[in-house]
């Protein structure tokens, strides 16, 4: 059994040298040969590089060195600019001097509160009364309805999903939903 299995092994081997042989000759034929089939074609149709830079010389149009040296028109004012991105604003006309605020119009209105920056983060409902979960995003509170959060804001009332929480002076009242 064991002669069987070299001797067709030694097979296998005598076929795989002579297929070796067989693509080193292929490979290494000379170069004069004459191509046969999809390489004769395909070396037929492409053209040497010697041949595409002849073909780009020839097609170059002359340069003219005295059109060089020739005077250049100068720019025309409010021409195209290729690389302004937006249109030339309107000229601007002068503005009058402001007139005098009237003396019996009303003081304008004081400036609104800043936004309120805390994010509702999550509601516990219990036993009691529900309790809330605040972030500015760097700390956690924690409050129920009427307490004050932060020194600053007062929650106003506790409902399923969202609070309605304002200053602790009564402005700027908002509602601040379950975000996430």
């Amino acid at each position: 059994m064991a002669v069987k299995a070299s001797r067709r092994q030694i097979g296998l081997l005598v076929a795989l040298v002579a297929v070796f042989a067989a693509v080193v000759y292929y490979q290494l034929r000379q170069p004069g040969a004459p191509a046969t089939g999809a390489a004769a074609r395909a070396a037929q149709t492409v053209p040497s590089r010697a041949a595409v830079a002849r073909d780009r010389a020839a097609s170059a149009p002359p340069v003219r060195l005295s059109a060089l040296n020739a005077a250049r028109p100068a720019p025309v004012e409010g021409g195209r600019n290729l690389f302004r991105e937006k249109p030339k604003p309107p000229a601007q006309v002068p503005k009058a001097a402001p007139a005098s605020p009237d003396p019996n119009a009303p003081p304008p209105p004081p400036p609104p509160p800043p936004p309120i920056t805390l994010k509702l983060i999550g509601i516990v409902q219990g036993s009691g009364k529900p309790i809330a979960a605040l972030s500015d995003g760097k700390d956690v509170f924690f409050g129920r309805e009427g307490d004050i959060i932060e020194g600053r804001y007062k929650i106003i009332k506790v409902n399923v999903e969202s609070i309605d929480i304002a200053y602790v002076d009564g402005r700027g009242q908002r509602r601040l939903g379950l975000s996430g």
